[in-house]
């Protein structure tokens, strides 16, 4: 009985590290947050602090004009879920969202990096296709072979 309760308690702790190791970072939840509550402004500026040198100014207002049109295309967004968070290192995250809109899904890829306390976005990746955003790799197989 003694083993049985430690082991369960191995299983749980062991769970709880894996979960926590895929908190989505402030940065990126912050900014979605900003993006359901409509201001997409603040949310691009929030994740573009970052970005500091003269061919930034290009892909911000890039983007800011692509969420800005982001209700004409698949509605008001709603709500977001956590599709997958990969941990590439310690430091550098790859955090996949749904982006839950009023007339169609949106997918969202942001890549996160922590150089040293806070977590930065460097990328920001959005399609209604998932192809364009999800690598194939992402689920496994879909549609697995048969022998």
């Amino acid at each position: 009985m003694r083993f049985q309760t430690v082991a369960l308690l191995s299983i749980l702790f062991a769970a709880a590290g894996r979960v926590s190791s895929q908190a989505v970072p402030p940065a990126a939840s912050e900014g979605l947050d900003l993006l359901v509550k409509g201001r997409a402004d603040s949310a691009v500026q929030l994740w573009s602090r970052g970005w500091t040198g003269p061919e930034d100014v290009g892909k911000r207002q890039q983007v800011l004009d692509a969420f800005r049109q982001l209700p004409q295309m698949a509605g008001r967004p709603l709500g977001y879920d956590l599709i997958r968070m990969v941990d590439v290192t310690p430091h550098l995250r790859r955090a996949y969202f749904l982006l839950r809109c009023q007339r169609q899904p949106v997918y969202l890829l942001l890549v996160l990096y922590q150089a040293q306390d806070e977590w930065t976005v460097t990328t920001i990746n959005f399609h209604t296709d998932a192809d364009h955003v999800l690598p194939t790799n992402l689920f496994g197989l879909e549609h697995p072979a048969r022998p």
